[in-house]
């Protein structure tokens, strides 16, 4: 089964930034999630600190932040235990932007 691709936009103003998360899996436990950030041209951002704060707030569960490791401009990855199957929230925080990306887990 091909990974699962959730992607959204955050938006301040006349700026829209799209956010790409792919998981390497939709299963309970470890992870790693591929982010890719663009302007709203399409260009890879530039220059941000990438933070991810995955919750369960139907569990009460939540993460401590994770700084994602930059691969290139735009491209961070960040490894994650996400320890119970059901719906997550993957808060992506760049720059002032936050997004938040739902996950559902098996």
């Amino acid at each position: 089964m091909a990974p699962q691709r959730r992607g959204t936009a955050a938006s301040r103003g006349k700026r829209a930034t799209p956010v790409l998360l792919t998981p390497a899996s939709t299963k309970s436990g470890g992870n790693s999630f591929d982010l890719r950030i663009t302007d709203r041209f399409g260009n890879p951002a530039q220059g941000s600190e990438v933070v991810v704060e995955p919750a369960m707030p139907q569990m009460g569960h939540a993460l401590a932040p994770i700084t994602a490791a930059a691969l290139e401009p735009g491209h961070y990855q960040v490894g994650a235990d996400l320890f119970m199957a059901g719906q997550w929230e993957i808060t992506v925080s760049f720059d002032t932007e936050r997004v938040v990306i739902p996950l559902l887990l098996t």
